[in-house]
């Protein structure tokens, strides 16, 4: 009966009142709240369940909160769900590293990270004979000329395998002739390889294996690098997007600043700002047997290299260059052309056009292939508005014949603008010349073709230039 009236006096407190107050000083509530609960030992423990508990709540209002011992969270019921809020200290991910003994023990050769934490390097560490496996965490300096880490160890100080890699501000010194300093590979085409700014590889007067290789990934982006190495980064494996800027690659001795190898099947190559400073060797290389969907060399700089290409050019299929130092620009170009040719053309009646007869000869083709029969079909991957001058000199086989050049698009003719003669004489000699503009796609070809209004006749070009540039 005590316990009934202390409920219903509680209950009437709350009504006049509309404020209340559980723990210590209970006169003395902020004016601002509903509810105040005052206590310096204990705290307030809400409904506490599993997940499938929390689900088999009937029609939860917004805002209902409870603990969830599933997932040891707090889970908020809002908008139609519920959500979940982790409660972690970010500084529990975080690991500095001032020394070998800041970091997980040694198994064998290799030290596995913890996966998800952040290492933050203070100084260069030594880890000699041992490699780090990244294993899915992020590695940061704060001074980018200050923080790293270095070893003797026999292949790459940090590698990694079918995990995303994150690296800024970090140097890495490989400290003997047999140890390089990355290795980082993805063979599932589903990670990410970010080397951001202020990433470096340097050789303290011990000349190493190098950068290192990077195979696979569906991308990877180094940003504002610098290698002082013996030997430059090699790309690898079945990858998406490889992209590489403002990055300072010097003192190559025995190797390239960037090497594709034989193995890689790239989407996209995209290499631009970098800079590129060493007495002889190469710039960037392809081996023959790489795969390259689309690639792009824009504003690079080589300053000294013996090679600034080593196994493509500005004209290769899929190719972009521009702006860079001693390499020309991409052009597409095609020039065919005919001379004495003596091989007739059979007109048809209904003013149609009909390809122009004679075997051709390739002068230059770039982006371009030709046969010998007057055809230029374009094989690059952008589209191009295409400039097209067609000149042919050609004679009248018959009185009245009069003839009109023009242009074809796969097999179709493109009737405007076109070239005509006048009604013609029998043998009289005639040139015609025409410059237009067609739009053109990987694989479309464009052809000479010619008509009369006379009916079926037949008439010798003699000679013809056939040029298309974009």
């Amino acid at each position: 009966m005590k316990f009934l009236l202390t409920i219903v006096f509680f209950l009437l407190h709350i009504s006049v009142y509309a404020q209340v107050k559980i723990g210590q000083n209970p006169d003395t509530i902020n004016p601002a709240s509903i509810l105040e609960i005052e206590d310096t030992t204990r705290g307030i423990l809400i409904t506490r369940m599993t997940t499938a508990q929390r689900d088999a709540i009937s029609s939860p209002p917004d805002g209902l909160q409870v603990y969830n011992t599933t997932t040891s969270t707090m889970d908020v019921f809002r908008f139609d769900h519920w959500e979940s809020t982790a409660y972690t200290n970010p500084l529990e991910t975080m690991v500095f590293v001032y020394s070998l003994a800041d970091l997980p023990a040694p198994s064998g050769s290799s030290i596995t990270l913890d996966t998800n934490t952040i290492y933050i390097f203070r100084g260069v560490v030594n880890i000699t004979p041992y490699y780090l496996d990244l294993n899915g965490a992020t590695l940061r300096g704060l001074d980018p000329m200050r923080d790293g880490v270095s070893s003797t160890v026999g292949g790459a100080i940090l590698r990694s395998t079918d995990v995303s890699v994150f690296m800024q501000d970090l140097i890495v010194i490989p400290l003997s002739g047999s140890t390089q300093a990355y290795d980082f590979k993805d063979a599932t085409k589903t990670k990410f390889c970010n080397l951001f700014s202020g990433n470096s590889v340097i050789e303290i007067g011990i000349p190493s294996l190098g950068v290192g290789q990077v195979s696979g990934f569906n991308a990877v982006t180094i940003l504002k690098n610098y290698w002082n190495t013996k030997d430059g980064l090699k790309v690898a494996g079945n990858m998406g997007k490889f992209a590489c800027g403002y990055t300072f690659i010097t003192n190559i001795t025995a190797g390239s600043g960037i090497e594709f190898l034989g193995n890689l099947v790239a989407d996209d190559i995209d290499l631009s700002n970098n800079y590129f400073i060493y007495p002889g060797q190469t710039g960037v290389k392809l081996n023959p047997a790489a795969q390259i969907d689309r690639g792009r060399l824009t504003t690079n700089m080589f300053r000294g290299v013996g090679s600034p290409l080593n196994g493509l050019t500005p004209y290769d299929i899929g190719w972009h260059m521009s702006q860079n130092t001693n390499i020309p620009n991409t052009r597409v170009y095609g020039f065919i052309y005919t001379n004495g040719n003596s091989v007739s053309t059979n007109t048809q009646p209904n003013n149609t056009y009909v390809k122009v007869n004679g075997a051709t000869s390739n002068l230059k083709l770039l982006k371009f292939e030709s046969g010998t029969n007057n055809r230029l079909t374009y094989k690059g991957k952008e589209d191009i508005a295409a400039s097209v001058f067609i000149a042919i000199t050609g004679k009248s086989t018959s009185n009245g014949a009069d003839f009109t050049l023009a242009v074809s698009k796969n097999g179709t003719a493109i009737n405007n603008p076109n070239q005509s003669t006048g009604s013609m004489v029998n043998n009289q000699t005639f040139t015609l010349v025409l410059e237009t503009e067609v739009d053109m796609g990987t694989n479309d070809y464009i052809e000479v073709v010619i008509k009369t209004t006379m009916g079926s006749t037949s008439v010798v070009i003699s000679d013809l230039q056939f040029r298309v540039k974009g």
